[in-house]
């Protein structure tokens, strides 16, 4: 991101993103009628832009923004739920007013009472937070939740019980604040499509939800970067011709996080050097990934023809129906391959996997 340099010698870098930053303004400009779900393959950006959308509209709107990453807590049980929405921060409480009960909380600020009435079982968090958004609402502020990674509460059921879902649980209360109320504007962003598709395909979450793809970027923006690292990454010790940025483009396409690792890199060692040395790695991975496996293997091996398939293609190049849906999720949830509920296709994860299955099998 454009902002000074602090002693290092490259900076991570944010680059264009106008067309999906506007998209997230529209929506929270609009009464809150749906709940919006970003989805994407791995390493597309769609953490960085939540990132980059707080930090603007934080200065252009009145708002209160929750933001939940998920990759960075650990999440097990009924009461880690209850103690990330809604943990107690003593840092700033002192012995003298700590009787008050009353501390600063990480989504909300509530009594120890009404915390202990949740932990309980007593209270309902879902109405707790509610009432918070009614006061929000009422003060002239927009309340934003905003989760990434949300299928790692997945397994999660209230109270400890098999009885009650939390993630159904959150799914209801999530409508009821968007459609029905109109209380708080919702945003999910998942790397997971077969999470995904569980939404999609689910007729009530699908009529109340809306879902908008987040992609790697497009070749012109990582030519751009690419050809200015000083002005994007912060980079002075070395820079790329348009023959070297095209090498990068054709290794890993517009996966920025691929293209943030190998500008470090770059710092030691020659750009052909360091291509031919990742492309190994990523061929290595699939190597590993296949194993003796001739399933995976003929699976993979339709991707030398073709970017995408369907669960029918696979079928139809022979690899079979027995245990192939069971393959699939084994491959969305490595990140050998990415499945789009919106279109029901598989793909590779980024051009470095697709370079990774042709040389495999080349």
């Amino acid at each position: 991101m454009n902002e000074k340099n602090s002693g290092y010698k490259k900076d991570a870098a944010f680059i264009n993103r106008e067309k999906e930053l506007k998209h997230l303004r529209d929506y929270i400009d609009i009464r809150p009628e749906s709940i919006l779900f970003l989805h994407g393959p791995k390493s597309s950006g769609k953490t960085v832009l939540l990132y980059k959308f707080i930090e603007q509209i934080e200065k252009e709107q009145k708002l209160d923004v929750k933001f939940l990453n998920l990759r960075k807590v650990l999440i097990q049980k009924y009461t880690d739920f209850l103690n990330i929405f809604f943990g107690v921060d003593y840092s700033k409480a002192k012995d003298d007013v700590k009787e008050k009960r009353e501390y600063d909380l990480k989504f909300f600020k509530l009594s120890v009472e009404v915390l202990k009435g949740m932990e309980n079982g007593e209270l309902d968090p879902f109405v707790i937070m509610e009432k918070e958004f009614l006061k929000r609402k009422k003060e002239g502020i927009k309340p934003i939740v905003i989760i990434d990674e949300l299928q790692a509460m997945e397994s999660i059921y209230m109270n400890g019980g098999k009885e009650r879902s939390l993630i159904i649980e959150l799914f209801n209360f999530f409508v009821a604040m968007t459609k029905e109320s109109h209380l708080a504007h919702i945003i999910i962003a998942s790397s997971d499509g077969y999470f995904l598709n569980t939404v999609y395909t689910d007729s009530r979450l699908k009529k109340t939800s809306e879902f908008y793809r987040i992609d790697y970027l497009q070749k012109e923006d990582v030519m751009e970067w690419l050809l200015n690292l000083e002005t994007y990454s912060k980079i002075k010790e070395y820079s790329l011709s348009p023959e070297d940025a095209e090498k990068i483009w054709d290794t890993v396409g517009g996966s920025m996080w691929e293209i943030q690792s190998l500008l470090d890199q770059l710092f030691e060692n020659p750009i052909d050097d360091v291509l031919t040395l990742y492309k190994k790695k990523i061929k290595g991975m699939i190597a590993h990934y296949i194993g003796v496996d001739n399933k995976k293997e003929k699976i993979l091996h339709l991707f030398l023809k073709q970017e995408s398939a369907t669960l029918k293609d696979l079928v139809r190049a022979k690899v079979g129906k027995t245990n192939v849906e069971e393959l699939l999720r084994d491959m969305v949830r490595n990140n050998i391959l990415y499945f789009d509920p919106t279109d029901a296709l598989y793909y590779p994860q980024g051009k470095s996997y697709f370079h990774g299955i042709r040389l495999y099998f080349l």
